[in-house]
Protein backbone atom coordinates (compact mmCIF):
# COMPACT_ATOMS: atom_id res chain seq x y z
CA UNK A 1 0.00 0.00 0.00
CA UNK A 2 1.45 3.40 -0.96
CA UNK A 3 1.85 6.13 1.60
CA UNK A 4 -1.37 7.94 2.47
CA UNK A 5 -2.13 11.27 4.04
CA UNK A 6 -4.49 11.33 6.98
CA UNK A 7 -5.23 14.73 8.36
CA UNK A 8 -1.99 16.69 8.27
CA UNK A 9 0.34 13.66 8.53
CA UNK A 10 1.60 11.08 6.07
CA UNK A 11 1.37 7.39 7.07
CA UNK A 12 3.04 4.22 5.81
CA UNK A 13 1.78 0.64 5.90
CA UNK A 14 3.48 -2.39 4.36
CA UNK A 15 3.96 -6.10 5.00
CA UNK A 16 7.27 -8.01 4.97
CA UNK A 17 7.48 -11.79 5.58
CA UNK A 18 3.96 -11.80 6.94
CA UNK A 19 4.63 -9.02 9.43
CA UNK A 20 2.74 -5.74 9.06
CA UNK A 21 4.54 -2.43 9.71
CA UNK A 22 2.63 0.81 10.00
CA UNK A 23 3.17 4.26 11.45
CA UNK A 24 3.22 8.01 10.91
CA UNK A 25 5.88 10.10 9.20
CA UNK A 26 5.37 13.47 10.94
CA UNK A 27 8.48 15.08 9.45
CA UNK A 28 7.32 14.54 5.83
CA UNK A 29 5.72 17.58 4.18
CA UNK A 30 5.16 16.16 0.69
CA UNK A 31 4.32 12.77 -0.81
CA UNK A 32 7.85 12.54 -2.21
CA UNK A 33 9.37 13.04 1.25
CA UNK A 34 6.95 10.47 2.71
CA UNK A 35 7.84 7.87 0.06
CA UNK A 36 11.54 8.49 0.65
CA UNK A 37 11.07 8.00 4.40
CA UNK A 38 9.07 4.81 3.81
CA UNK A 39 11.86 3.43 1.62
CA UNK A 40 14.34 4.10 4.43
CA UNK A 41 12.09 2.33 6.96
CA UNK A 42 11.74 -0.68 4.63
CA UNK A 43 15.54 -0.86 4.32
CA UNK A 44 15.92 -0.73 8.11
CA UNK A 45 13.48 -3.61 8.42
CA UNK A 46 15.41 -5.71 5.91
CA UNK A 47 18.72 -5.00 7.69
CA UNK A 48 17.34 -5.60 11.16
CA UNK A 49 17.69 -2.01 12.40
CA UNK A 50 14.01 -1.14 12.60
CA UNK A 51 12.76 -0.53 16.14
CA UNK A 52 16.23 -0.54 17.70
CA UNK A 53 17.14 2.01 20.41
CA UNK A 54 18.51 5.23 18.97
CA UNK A 55 21.22 5.79 21.61
CA UNK A 56 20.24 9.43 22.04
CA UNK A 57 20.61 9.37 25.84
CA UNK A 58 23.53 11.34 27.28
CA UNK A 59 26.40 9.03 28.29
CA UNK A 60 27.28 11.01 31.43
CA UNK A 61 23.68 11.18 32.65
CA UNK A 62 23.25 7.44 32.19
CA UNK A 63 26.43 6.84 34.21
CA UNK A 64 25.18 9.08 37.03
CA UNK A 65 21.56 7.94 37.08
CA UNK A 66 21.82 4.26 36.19
CA UNK A 67 25.34 2.85 36.10
CA UNK A 68 26.67 4.22 39.42
CA UNK A 69 23.73 2.92 41.52
CA UNK A 70 23.99 -0.44 39.73
CA UNK A 71 27.78 -0.68 40.24
CA UNK A 72 27.50 0.29 43.90
CA UNK A 73 25.23 -2.70 44.48
CA UNK A 74 26.93 -5.21 42.17
CA UNK A 75 30.65 -4.41 41.95
CA UNK A 76 32.85 -4.83 45.01
CA UNK A 77 35.66 -2.79 43.49
CA UNK A 78 33.44 0.21 42.74
CA UNK A 79 33.83 2.20 45.96
CA UNK A 80 37.65 2.06 46.13
CA UNK A 81 38.60 2.26 42.50
CA UNK A 82 36.03 2.63 39.75
CA UNK A 83 34.04 5.43 41.39
CA UNK A 84 36.82 7.96 40.80
CA UNK A 85 37.63 6.79 37.30
CA UNK A 86 34.03 7.31 36.18
CA UNK A 87 34.08 11.04 36.98
CA UNK A 88 37.26 11.48 34.98
CA UNK A 89 35.87 9.46 32.05
CA UNK A 90 32.65 11.47 31.84
CA UNK A 91 34.49 14.80 32.11
CA UNK A 92 37.10 13.97 29.47
CA UNK A 93 37.28 16.17 26.38
CA UNK A 94 36.39 13.25 24.13
CA UNK A 95 33.29 11.99 25.94
CA UNK A 96 31.84 14.94 27.85
CA UNK A 97 28.33 15.78 26.62
CA UNK A 98 28.23 12.91 24.11
CA UNK A 99 25.29 10.59 23.58
CA UNK A 100 25.74 6.84 23.16
CA UNK A 101 25.07 7.21 19.43
CA UNK A 102 27.89 9.77 19.12
CA UNK A 103 30.52 7.57 20.77
CA UNK A 104 32.16 5.74 17.89
CA UNK A 105 35.32 3.59 17.70
CA UNK A 106 37.12 6.64 16.29
CA UNK A 107 36.05 8.75 19.28
CA UNK A 108 37.33 6.07 21.69
CA UNK A 109 40.66 6.06 19.87
CA UNK A 110 40.79 9.82 20.44
CA UNK A 111 40.03 9.16 24.12
CA UNK A 112 42.96 6.72 24.28
CA UNK A 113 45.28 9.32 22.76
CA UNK A 114 43.96 12.01 25.11
CA UNK A 115 44.75 9.81 28.11
CA UNK A 116 48.17 8.75 26.78
CA UNK A 117 49.15 12.37 26.22
CA UNK A 118 47.99 13.48 29.68
CA UNK A 119 50.43 13.36 32.57
CA UNK A 120 50.16 12.42 36.22
CA UNK A 121 51.96 14.08 39.12
CA UNK A 122 55.69 14.22 38.58
CA UNK A 123 55.37 14.73 34.83
CA UNK A 124 55.10 11.01 34.04
CA UNK A 125 52.82 9.61 31.36
CA UNK A 126 49.81 7.61 32.39
CA UNK A 127 50.32 3.84 32.50
CA UNK A 128 48.78 1.73 29.71
CA UNK A 129 47.18 -0.49 32.37
CA UNK A 130 45.32 2.53 33.79
CA UNK A 131 43.94 3.47 30.37
CA UNK A 132 42.93 -0.14 29.71
CA UNK A 133 40.97 -0.28 32.98
CA UNK A 134 39.14 2.89 31.92
CA UNK A 135 38.27 1.40 28.52
CA UNK A 136 36.95 -1.71 30.26
CA UNK A 137 34.73 0.48 32.44
CA UNK A 138 33.37 2.25 29.35
CA UNK A 139 32.65 -1.15 27.81
CA UNK A 140 30.73 -2.18 30.93
CA UNK A 141 28.67 1.00 30.78
CA UNK A 142 27.72 0.21 27.17
CA UNK A 143 26.84 -3.38 28.10
CA UNK A 144 24.44 -2.14 30.77
CA UNK A 145 22.97 0.43 28.38
CA UNK A 146 22.32 -2.32 25.82
CA UNK A 147 20.70 -4.48 28.52
CA UNK A 148 18.37 -1.63 29.48
CA UNK A 149 17.48 -0.78 25.88
CA UNK A 150 19.26 2.58 25.75
CA UNK A 151 21.45 1.63 22.79
CA UNK A 152 21.88 -1.52 20.70
CA UNK A 153 25.60 -1.75 19.96
CA UNK A 154 28.95 -1.07 21.59
CA UNK A 155 31.95 0.52 19.83
CA UNK A 156 34.28 -0.98 22.46
CA UNK A 157 34.47 -4.32 20.65
CA UNK A 158 36.48 -2.63 17.89
CA UNK A 159 39.00 -1.03 20.27
CA UNK A 160 42.27 -2.78 21.08
CA UNK A 161 43.72 -2.45 24.55
CA UNK A 162 47.20 -1.01 24.96
CA UNK A 163 50.06 -3.47 25.53
CA UNK A 164 50.93 -3.70 29.21
CA UNK A 165 54.12 -4.53 31.03
CA UNK A 166 52.96 -5.26 34.56
CA UNK A 167 55.62 -7.76 35.57
CA UNK A 168 57.42 -6.53 38.67
CA UNK A 169 60.41 -8.20 40.29
CA UNK A 170 59.67 -6.58 43.64
CA UNK A 171 58.57 -7.69 47.08
CA UNK A 172 59.20 -6.65 50.67
CA UNK A 173 62.74 -7.65 51.66
CA UNK A 174 63.41 -9.24 55.04
CA UNK A 175 65.45 -6.26 56.18
CA UNK A 176 62.84 -3.80 54.90
CA UNK A 177 59.92 -5.17 56.91
CA UNK A 178 61.12 -3.98 60.36
CA UNK A 179 62.02 -0.58 58.90
CA UNK A 180 58.55 -0.23 57.38
CA UNK A 181 56.69 -1.26 60.53
CA UNK A 182 58.82 1.14 62.60
CA UNK A 183 57.44 4.20 60.79
CA UNK A 184 53.81 3.08 60.97
CA UNK A 185 53.09 5.22 64.00
CA UNK A 186 51.34 8.52 64.68
CA UNK A 187 49.45 9.70 61.57
CA UNK A 188 50.36 6.43 59.83
CA UNK A 189 49.47 4.10 62.72
CA UNK A 190 46.36 2.87 60.90
CA UNK A 191 48.57 1.44 58.17
CA UNK A 192 50.19 -1.03 60.57
CA UNK A 193 47.02 -3.13 60.82
CA UNK A 194 46.44 -2.92 57.07
CA UNK A 195 50.03 -3.90 56.24
CA UNK A 196 50.08 -6.77 58.74
CA UNK A 197 46.92 -8.28 57.28
CA UNK A 198 48.09 -7.67 53.70
CA UNK A 199 51.37 -9.51 54.26
CA UNK A 200 49.70 -12.27 56.28
CA UNK A 201 46.83 -13.01 53.89
CA UNK A 202 47.87 -11.73 50.45
CA UNK A 203 44.50 -10.05 49.96
CA UNK A 204 44.14 -7.61 47.11
CA UNK A 205 43.82 -3.99 48.24
CA UNK A 206 40.17 -3.61 47.26
CA UNK A 207 39.19 -6.96 48.79
CA UNK A 208 40.90 -6.02 52.05
CA UNK A 209 39.32 -2.57 52.28
CA UNK A 210 35.89 -4.06 51.54
CA UNK A 211 36.27 -6.88 54.08
CA UNK A 212 33.25 -7.29 56.37
CA UNK A 213 33.26 -8.71 59.90
CA UNK A 214 30.75 -11.33 58.79
CA UNK A 215 33.53 -12.75 56.60
CA UNK A 216 35.89 -13.21 59.58
CA UNK A 217 35.40 -16.53 61.39
CA UNK A 218 37.43 -16.52 64.62
CA UNK A 219 36.10 -19.92 65.67
CA UNK A 220 37.53 -21.65 62.60
CA UNK A 221 40.37 -19.17 62.21
CA UNK A 222 39.40 -18.28 58.63
CA UNK A 223 38.85 -15.17 56.54
CA UNK A 224 36.43 -15.55 53.64
CA UNK A 225 37.93 -13.11 51.17
CA UNK A 226 35.50 -11.31 48.82
CA UNK A 227 37.33 -12.01 45.55
CA UNK A 228 36.76 -8.97 43.31
CA UNK A 229 38.29 -10.79 40.31
CA UNK A 230 35.93 -13.76 40.18
CA UNK A 231 33.08 -12.72 42.46
CA UNK A 232 33.49 -15.92 44.51
CA UNK A 233 34.82 -15.88 48.08
CA UNK A 234 37.90 -17.92 48.94
CA UNK A 235 39.18 -18.75 52.42
CA UNK A 236 42.53 -17.87 54.01
CA UNK A 237 43.48 -19.16 57.48
CA UNK A 238 44.60 -16.51 59.96
CA UNK A 239 48.15 -16.74 61.26
CA UNK A 240 48.87 -15.49 64.77
CA UNK A 241 49.78 -11.94 63.67
CA UNK A 242 46.65 -11.56 61.60
CA UNK A 243 44.40 -13.05 64.27
CA UNK A 244 45.75 -10.76 67.01
CA UNK A 245 45.43 -7.73 64.75
CA UNK A 246 41.81 -8.50 63.89
CA UNK A 247 40.90 -9.22 67.51
CA UNK A 248 42.25 -5.80 68.51
CA UNK A 249 40.34 -4.15 65.68
CA UNK A 250 37.13 -5.90 66.62
CA UNK A 251 37.36 -4.74 70.24
CA UNK A 252 37.72 -1.14 69.10
CA UNK A 253 35.18 -1.12 66.25
CA UNK A 254 32.03 0.96 66.73
CA UNK A 255 29.15 -0.91 65.14
CA UNK A 256 30.46 -1.00 61.60
CA UNK A 257 30.13 -3.88 59.22
CA UNK A 258 33.56 -3.13 57.76
CA UNK A 259 36.78 -4.37 59.36
CA UNK A 260 39.02 -1.45 58.41
CA UNK A 261 37.17 1.72 59.39
CA UNK A 262 38.52 5.26 59.64
CA UNK A 263 37.62 6.40 63.20
CA UNK A 264 37.45 10.03 62.04
CA UNK A 265 34.79 9.41 59.41
CA UNK A 266 33.22 6.15 60.56
CA UNK A 267 33.56 4.90 56.98
CA UNK A 268 35.89 2.31 55.40
CA UNK A 269 39.41 3.47 54.60
CA UNK A 270 39.93 4.59 51.05
CA UNK A 271 43.01 3.98 48.91
CA UNK A 272 46.10 3.97 51.22
CA UNK A 273 48.49 4.59 48.30
CA UNK A 274 49.58 8.10 49.33
CA UNK A 275 50.10 7.30 53.03
CA UNK A 276 51.89 4.06 52.14
CA UNK A 277 54.20 5.90 49.74
CA UNK A 278 55.08 8.38 52.48
CA UNK A 279 55.79 5.54 54.91
CA UNK A 280 58.09 3.82 52.41
CA UNK A 281 59.97 7.07 51.82
CA UNK A 282 60.48 7.61 55.57
CA UNK A 283 61.67 4.01 55.93
CA UNK A 284 64.14 4.40 53.06
CA UNK A 285 62.32 1.83 50.94
CA UNK A 286 62.23 2.48 47.19
CA UNK A 287 59.90 1.30 44.44
CA UNK A 288 57.57 -0.68 46.68
CA UNK A 289 53.86 -0.63 45.81
CA UNK A 290 50.97 -1.78 47.96
CA UNK A 291 50.29 -4.69 45.59
CA UNK A 292 53.85 -5.92 46.22
CA UNK A 293 52.71 -6.95 49.71
CA UNK A 294 50.51 -9.53 47.97
CA UNK A 295 53.53 -10.66 45.96
CA UNK A 296 55.45 -11.01 49.23
CA UNK A 297 52.78 -13.36 50.58
CA UNK A 298 52.93 -15.53 47.44
CA UNK A 299 56.71 -15.64 47.48
CA UNK A 300 56.89 -16.72 51.09
CA UNK A 301 54.44 -19.52 50.40
CA UNK A 302 56.61 -20.70 47.49
CA UNK A 303 59.77 -20.48 49.62
CA UNK A 304 58.17 -22.66 52.26
CA UNK A 305 57.71 -25.36 49.62
CA UNK A 306 53.94 -25.28 49.26
CA UNK A 307 52.40 -26.61 46.06
CA UNK A 308 50.98 -24.49 43.26
CA UNK A 309 47.50 -25.72 44.13
CA UNK A 310 47.82 -24.54 47.73
CA UNK A 311 49.20 -21.15 46.69
CA UNK A 312 46.43 -20.71 44.11
CA UNK A 313 43.76 -21.49 46.73
CA UNK A 314 45.24 -19.08 49.28
CA UNK A 315 45.58 -16.27 46.75
CA UNK A 316 42.31 -16.76 44.88
CA UNK A 317 43.98 -17.40 41.53
CA UNK A 318 41.89 -18.72 38.66
CA UNK A 319 44.79 -18.88 36.18
CA UNK A 320 47.53 -21.50 36.93
CA UNK A 321 50.06 -19.39 35.00
CA UNK A 322 49.68 -16.62 37.57
CA UNK A 323 50.56 -19.00 40.41
CA UNK A 324 53.41 -20.58 38.47
CA UNK A 325 55.32 -17.33 38.48
CA UNK A 326 55.83 -17.74 42.21
CA UNK A 327 57.11 -21.31 42.01
CA UNK A 328 59.67 -21.03 39.21
CA UNK A 329 63.34 -21.26 40.15
CA UNK A 330 64.56 -18.01 41.71
CA UNK A 331 67.92 -16.28 41.66
CA UNK A 332 68.91 -17.39 45.15
CA UNK A 333 67.86 -20.98 44.44
CA UNK A 334 69.92 -20.94 41.25
CA UNK A 335 73.00 -19.71 43.15
CA UNK A 336 72.56 -22.52 45.68
CA UNK A 337 72.36 -25.03 42.82
CA UNK A 338 75.58 -23.93 41.10
CA UNK A 339 77.40 -23.76 44.43
CA UNK A 340 76.49 -27.40 44.97
CA UNK A 341 78.66 -28.50 42.04
CA UNK A 342 81.62 -26.13 42.31
CA UNK A 343 85.14 -27.57 42.52
CA UNK A 344 86.73 -27.47 45.97
CA UNK A 345 90.43 -28.33 45.70
CA UNK A 346 90.66 -31.56 43.68
CA UNK A 347 87.15 -32.67 44.53
CA UNK A 348 83.88 -31.92 42.80
CA UNK A 349 81.21 -31.34 45.37
CA UNK A 350 77.82 -32.80 44.54
CA UNK A 351 76.05 -31.92 47.77
CA UNK A 352 72.51 -30.90 46.96
CA UNK A 353 70.79 -28.25 48.98
CA UNK A 354 68.70 -29.86 51.69
CA UNK A 355 67.25 -26.74 53.18
CA UNK A 356 64.94 -24.16 51.72
CA UNK A 357 66.48 -20.74 51.31
CA UNK A 358 64.41 -17.68 50.78
CA UNK A 359 64.66 -16.64 47.12
CA UNK A 360 63.44 -13.34 45.81
CA UNK A 361 60.06 -12.98 44.15
CA UNK A 362 59.67 -13.73 40.49
CA UNK A 363 56.75 -12.03 39.37
CA UNK A 364 53.71 -10.81 39.11
CA UNK A 365 51.14 -9.11 37.09
CA UNK A 366 48.32 -7.29 38.90
CA UNK A 367 46.56 -10.51 39.79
Amino acid sequence: MPVQKRGDKWHYAFCIRGVRFRGAIPEARTKFEAEKAETKIRQDVYEGRYGRPTGEKDFGKFVEEVYKPWALENKRSFRNNEKYKLSMICESKSLKGKTFAQISPLLLEKYKKERRDSQVKGGKNRKPSTINRELQIISKVFSLAIKYGVTYTSPCAEISLLPENNKRVRYLLDEEEPALLAVLTGPRAHLRDLVTVAIGTGMRRGDQLNLLWEKVDFQRGLIYVPNSKTGNDYSVPMNEDVRNTLLQLRSGTKRSGYVFVNPKTGKPYMDPKTAFGTACRLAGIHNLHWHDLRHTFGTRLAEAGFSEATIADLMGHSDPETTRRYTHATDRAKRAAVEAVRITGQRVCHNFATTQERPPLLVAVND
